[in-house]
């Protein structure tokens, strides 16, 4: 299961990629004024953003290889004990 991303690190985000509302500018101000940890991290990811930047790195979206889907059913197949194993051994 995929957690979600707490309300702060939305914040963040959309502060680092200029995507916030007034409203939601206005929350981070707030939760900025309540923790200051909040602009050591803007700080931080700033900088990495703009090495990234200069090293010509950018993010790119690929398609998982076709594969992938297949690899991980037989990997966790193998990993997972069988639920009627499991039922066996926890009525012995």
């Amino acid at each position: 299961m995929t957690e979600m991303p707490s309300r702060r690190a939305e914040l963040i985000a959309g502060a680092l990629t200029g995507d916030l509302s007034d409203h939601e500018r206005l929350e981070l101000d707030q939760a900025r004024a309540a923790d200051p940890s909040i602009d050591v991290e803007l700080a931080e990811l700033r900088s990495a953003a703009a090495r990234l930047d200069a090293a010509d790195i950018t993010w790119r979206e690929e398609p998982p290889p076709a594969s992938l889907a297949e690899r991980i059913r037989a990997a966790t197949s193998e990993a997972a004990p069988d639920s009627e194993d499991e039922d066996r051994r926890s009525a012995s």
